[in-house]
């Protein structure tokens, strides 16, 4: 397979959650579908609640309140992970606000923001950014990978300038909470909040339960369409990549130490200046 190929099975995975999405009107979805049932979820603990913030018109927004770095906790407002914003009701948006959200860096192709608009990307409390992580600017789902783990080991290779241009681009964000999101909020939105988690010295167990919940609390947005049941029926890969699998991040968090030598190091490899760093350790509240 060709490297242009390869990228496109490995977009596929990260995206299937636009396919659960397209033509959901409103929230909640209906419900589950057999069919189309995703992989076990891993439950939330106790503490994970104070992270979570309740929208009406998006799923798995969250925060990393509390979560602890070699200096100490992660401030609440430093950044916030989220699902599509394109269902974000006016109380939403107002929410958002309040929880100090200034940038909105999505994570989305091109075509995913024009079938699917960012509600933040016209508000001018919000400074919006969209950077494709994945360097393709159109979803291609004739291929697909093996495991969403290899998919994410590919991209931290594959894919290193787009990266290099999401963190630049947080780190010259100077106050207020950042935001970042994709589809589903768990595959690229995945790979940044290991990235930064990693890089704060946050534990891996600690890691890889923040990326696993995604599954738990994007169960309406997966399961609830008779679209994506069909496709499931059609081709039952697809139903394997709907999860958030401990496995995968833990491949993607093994490719960072192993290859790069961390995360710390990683930044530094696709060109992040020291300068850049210091900023997103001192948003992580690691840096004194």
């Amino acid at each position: 397979m060709d490297n242009t190929n390869r990228k496109s099975a490995l977009l596929a995975s990260a995206l299937l959650a636009a396919l659960a999405f397209t033509g959901c009107a409103t929230y909640p979805v209906a419900k589950p579908v057999a069919a189309a049932a995703a992989p076990a979820a891993v439950a939330p603990a106790a503490d994970d609640a104070r992270r979570l913030i309740a929208l009406q018109g998006a799923h798995n927004v969250r925060t990393f309140a509390q979560l602890r770095g070699r200096q100490g906790p992660i401030p609440a407002t430093s950044f916030v992970r989220a699902a599509d914003l394109n269902q974000l009701t006016d109380d939403d948006r107002a929410t958002l606000a309040a929880a100090g959200v200034v940038l909105d860096v999505d994570l989305r192709t091109a075509d995913e923001a024009a079938k699917a608009p960012d509600r933040l990307a016209s508000d001018s409390r919000f400074k919006y950014v969209r950077i494709s992580l994945l360097g393709t600017e159109r979803i291609d789902m004739s291929n697909l990978p093996a495991t969403l783990g290899e998919g994410y080991v590919e991209w931290l290779s594959a894919d290193q300038a787009q990266f290099r241009e999401v963190f630049e681009t947080i780190a010259s964000q100077k106050d207020g909470a950042v935001l970042f999101h994709c589809t589903a909020g768990k595959d690229r939105t995945g790979m940044i909040a290991a990235t930064l988690l990693s890089l704060a010295g946050v534990p891996r167990n600690a890691i890889v339960h923040n990326y696993a919940l995604s599954a738990h609390y994007l169960q309406p947005m997966m399961t609830g369409t008779s679209q994506l049941a069909e496709m499931a029926k059609a081709n039952p890969k697809l139903v394997a990549m709907m999860g958030s699998p401990p496995e995968a991040i833990e491949a993607f968090l093994d490719e960072l130490d192993r290859k790069y030598g961390g995360a710390h190091a990683y930044l530094k490899t696709i060109g992040l200046s020291d300068a850049a760093i210091q900023s997103l350790l001192v948003r992580l509240g690691q840096s004194r």
